[in-house]
């Protein structure tokens, strides 16, 4: 027995995309040519790790030690890599993300309060 699982497009980039699925209340993030399937909790702990990271300081430094960034946290079974470049664009990509989710949220929230 085969199921499709239904995607929503939350937000796409030429960097990646994040898609929401609802029947299993995961957030998938395609990065880099790869999947993460991702509860909603440890999507924000993985967009507030990103966000954590000064990328301007990273791009001043002379230290070679700091031109990639290792990105993991509690739920993510990956575990990213990342160069300036590709932080640069995984940020903005989450963000978006992010963005997109709340703005949903909050269009979802008014439209059911205006109805009830």
């Amino acid at each position: 027995m085969q199921t499709s699982i239904q995607l929503t497009d939350i937000y796409t980039s030429e960097a990646g995309a994040v898609y929401q699925c609802d029947r299993r209340n995961r957030l998938v993030v395609h990065f880099d040519g790869e999947l993460a399937v991702l509860k909603v909790e440890a999507f924000l702990r993985l967009k507030k790790a990103v966000d954590s990271i000064d990328l301007e300081v990273m791009a001043a430094s002379t230290d070679r030690a700091t031109d990639f960034e290792i990105i993991s946290v509690c739920g993510c079974d990956k575990i990213y890599v990342l160069a300036l470049p590709q932080l640069c664009a995984f940020k903005a990509l989450l963000a978006e993300a992010k963005f997109s989710l709340d703005l949903n949220s909050m269009l979802h929230e008014c439209l059911y309060t205006q109805i009830a």
